[in-house]
């Protein structure tokens, strides 16, 4: 094999280079059309999650677009639900907070229990949409799911946010630059930053994966309607 195939093929750091920038360039793509119905945006997320995580796990041989498409539609009605849900639930307190702010005296005081809810809200949203990628669970189970994993490691929490945060940020400081942003955003800022927190979410997902894939691979199913009690119970038993 000539110098010139060597340095093309799949298998040489150049090809693999190419693969891995081509994988993230269409999940971007896709994240993006799957998004433009603003309702959708919960389910394109959580399918972004499905796909970065099979490529990681995998060892980076997929179908980007065949993997795509499969999570959006077996986590489009549990990642639409939380997704509507947390937006109601946000916008509710952002004009409480705001009507707070107007108010004198005593009410201000609410204010730091609203400010606490925001983020509690928050940060289990940004653990729910890649566990409902990871964890084929009903949505109550996967709200519980994200708070135990924030509260196991808040060092994840802060990460994870930082994943999201620190690019909005360099974007919004320099936005004299902004339609070089616009093209990086478009090509692979969605998905780039996805797979950072992925790869720092799998370490947490790793060892309760396994037990979920047994309970799959065994037929097991979560039930559709559980107790508060009887979920904590089954975290218990799976060493959660």
């Amino acid at each position: 094999m000539s110098g010139i195939a060597q340095l093309f093929d799949n298998d040489s750091p150049l090809g693999r280079a190419v693969t891995k920038a081509g994988t993230y360039i269409a999940v971007n793509l896709l994240f993006i059309i799957g998004s433009l119905g603003i309702v959708t945006i919960g389910a394109s997320l959580s399918a972004m999650y499905y796909t970065l995580m099979k490529y990681q796990r995998g060892g980076g041989e997929i179908n980007p677009f065949r993997l795509f498409v499969k999570g959006f539609r077996e986590n489009f009605f549990k990642a639409t639900a939380v997704w509507v849900g947390v937006l109601c639930l946000i916008s509710v307190l952002l004009l409480e907070m705001f009507w707070c702010g107007q108010a004198a005296g005593v009410m201000h005081l609410f204010l730091y229990g609203l400010g606490t809810v925001l983020l509690t809200a928050a940060v289990t949203a940004v653990y729910t949409f890649p566990g409902i990628a990871a964890f084929d669970a009903p949505v109550g189970r996967q709200l519980l799911n994200s708070l135990f994993f924030a509260g196991k490691s808040p060092v994840t929490v802060l990460l994870t946010a930082a994943a999201w945060l620190l690019p909005l940020y360099v974007t919004y400081s320099f936005r004299e630059w902004m339609p070089l942003w616009a093209f990086l955003w478009c090509c692979f800022g969605f998905s780039a930053t996805a797979s950072v927190q992925s790869h720092f979410l799998l370490k947490l997902y790793t060892p309760y994966l396994a037990v979920s894939e047994r309970r799959k691979t065994a037929g097991e199913k979560f039930p559709q309607r559980r107790s508060v009690r009887q979920t904590l119970k089954d975290m218990k038993r799976m060493g959660m």
